[in-house]
């Protein structure tokens, strides 16, 4: 079995919801759907989804701790990295942009992606997984510049992700932590440098490698991208739109 052919994989907060499925997982809770519920707006447009039913909305989280098919070396797939827009928090995996490109590729989707990440656990997890599942693609799209991690010797935390809307808190009072909020060029080079590793890790490996900007793509209106059940992510037509742009280059690369 692949699992037990495994050493020292990356350390993530999905583990913790390994092999098991979820009707709801943060930000998309149920208080907050039902909240929602009472406003006549969000009623007609989760009713016209279909997400007003039980059950129309599940996480189905694999035995690696990842909203993904399990993981087949032998198989042919597309490897999708990033944070709570990749894993599509608020909808249903048929409507993220990783099924989407999957289904339009004829790859297998892994889906590598967790909430609330940034772009050092991106490239951690590429750097063990990509030489292990060997897939023909992989799609990074790259969580806000903002966030970075942090290793530490805390077993329970192997790495925490700091965020700037965290800045409340003791850890981000920490001069270091201020040190590099307070100056956007560390989150820019920072962000560049992983999404540079990961690209640079595809070449190594003969993988084609295709990069994008979530902050960017999904920083458009409700009216554009619709909104998922969380109405914090973007909704179906969002990750449709993502998706054909991600088959449109894959094609292009592949012709060139």
């Amino acid at each position: 079995m692949l699992t037990s052919m495994l050493k020292d994989a990356p350390w993530h907060f999905g583990l913790k919801y390994a092999g098991h499925t979820y009707e709801w997982l943060p930000t998309d809770t149920e208080e907050n759907f039902q909240q929602l519920m009472q406003e006549p707006e969000h009623r007609k447009y989760f009713g016209s989804k279909g997400w007003d039913q039980p059950g129309s909305i599940t996480y189905k989280i694999n035995s690696h701790g990842f909203r993904s098919e399990e993981f087949d070396p032998a198989a042919t797939s597309v490897v999708s990295l990033g944070c709570s827009y990749t894993v599509g928090i608020g909808l249903p995996d048929t409507a993220t942009w990783s099924h989407l490109v999957s289904q339009a590729t004829g790859l297998k989707n892994y889906n590598l992606a967790w909430a609330g990440t940034s772009a050092d656990t991106c490239f951690m997890q590429a750097q063990y997984w990509l030489p292990v599942l060997r897939p023909q693609l992989v799609v990074l799209v790259a969580p806000p510049k903002h966030r970075f991690d942090l290793i530490s010797e805390d077993r329970q935390l192997p790495h925490d992700t700091y965020m700037s809307s965290g800045g409340s808190s003791e850890s981000y009072r920490d001069n270091f932590v201020k040190t590099w909020l307070l100056n956007d060029r560390n989150a820019e080079l920072n962000s560049s440098r992983n999404r540079w590793a990961v690209q640079g890790l595809c070449a190594d490996l003969g993988i084609t490698c295709l990069t994008y900007d979530a902050h960017e793509w999904f920083a458009k209106s409700r009216e554009e991208l619709e909104y998922a059940r969380d109405h914090m992510h973007a909704g179906p037509r969002g990750h449709q739109l993502l998706a054909e742009r991600i088959t449109h280059d894959w094609h292009e690369t592949k012709a060139a």
